[in-house]
């Protein structure tokens, strides 16, 4: 976990405003200090919509997930002239790395994904896409994303909310020159393979050995959607004081990922997760018992917007909203682990 930094970019280039893959718009900005990229997203603002403090749910979420061992990317605080929010860096390096987000490996094993993706997005397909395309060591990865979710309340991790990058494409493209060779040709390079390694080396091994070393799970990003970003100041006062609503508010939470077509709260997909894979949840589960503290997670929120410039006072979070905050990842987080 490292300190959140509060950066003045007003005077980064930022290119035209794009709407990336997630819900709300984004500008990428490139620093005049090293030339990297990055991008800078503001809270959700819609007509009924005003998640003022959204933002800092992106910051909290991701020093949350680097206190608990999670690859997260990591967000700091950011200011473009009058305008406020989250700052990330890119995830890839744009000149040698490739990102393919979850629609696009789900899409290719299953085509009808693309008419009912908002209400078929579950952990069946993530995990037979992956599969198809022998990237099975990717799955540990998706169920620490789901737990991380848990964690933090995420009900918005939808099909284009994760990824998968590319490290090596030559290497790659030179794996799918050899799948294209008609299959005599298969049968020589396989049977001049079996000589040179007498047998304990084969094509199916090399292809997944490739694969495995260069593609990885993208950190996760685009965790905005949770911390009851979405809450009134006065609904937060209402569940502070009242605990049946506030148990109802967590119970009721739900994940976009789905159990087959079941649409499960976070614990309940856990746990069933759990049937199939008990010993990568117990894993993930058994990490953060070990780093999880409690004063940790309270320091961390009561302070994180100490350093707030003067200009931006006004997105300071109310003491009320973090008193929230605390309780609901501490809640979350016994939940896990006594489950």
């Amino acid at each position: 976990m490292s300190k959140v930094k509060f950066i003045d970019v007003s005077k980064w280039k930022r290119e035209r405003h794009v709407h990336t893959s997630g819900t709300r718009n984004k500008n990428i900005l490139t620093s005049n200090k090293n030339a990297n990229k990055y991008y800078f997203k503001k809270s959700l603002l819609k007509p009924n919509k005003d998640y003022k403090y959204e933002f800092w749910s992106e910051v909290i979420a991701s020093q949350v997930g680097e206190f608990l061992g999670f690859d997260v990317v990591h967000y700091d605080v950011a200011f473009f002239e009058k305008e406020i929010g989250c700052i990330s860096k890119s995830v890839i390096d744009w000149n040698n790395e490739e990102l393919t987000e979850g629609y696009a490996f789900i899409i290719e094993k299953y085509p009808n994904f693309q008419y009912d993706f908002k209400k078929t997005h579950s952990f069946q397909k993530i995990i037979t896409s992956l599969k198809t395309l022998e990237l099975e060591h990717c799955i540990r990865n998706v169920i620490d994303m789901i737990i991380f979710d848990a964690i933090i309340g995420n009900t918005d991790r939808h099909s284009e909310n994760w990824a998968v990058i590319l490290s090596n494409k030559e290497v790659i493209e030179a794996l799918k020159r050899i799948e294209k060779l008609p299959w005599y040709k298969k049968q020589i390079l396989r049977f001049s393979l079996f000589l040179k390694t007498k047998g304990k080396v084969t094509l199916s091994e090399i292809r997944k050995n490739v694969k495995k070393n260069s593609y990885k799970f993208s950190p996760l990003y685009d965790n905005g959607s949770s911390l009851g970003r979405e809450l009134s100041n006065e609904r937060i006062e209402s569940m502070l004081k009242n605990d049946s609503e506030f148990d109802r508010f967590i119970s009721n939470g739900k994940p976009d990922i789905r159990w087959n077509e079941k649409h499960l709260n976070h614990f309940d997909l856990i746990n069933t997760i759990k049937l199939d894979y008990g010993d990568k949840v117990s894993f993930t589960l058994d990490r953060i018992r070990k780093k999880y503290n409690k004063n940790i997670i309270k320091n961390l929120v009561n302070n994180i917007d100490g350093k707030m410039p003067l200009n931006f006072t006004d997105y300071k979070i109310p003491q009320n909203r973090k008193d929230f905050i605390i309780k609901y990842i501490n809640t979350r987080i016994n939940i896990l682990l006594n489950n």
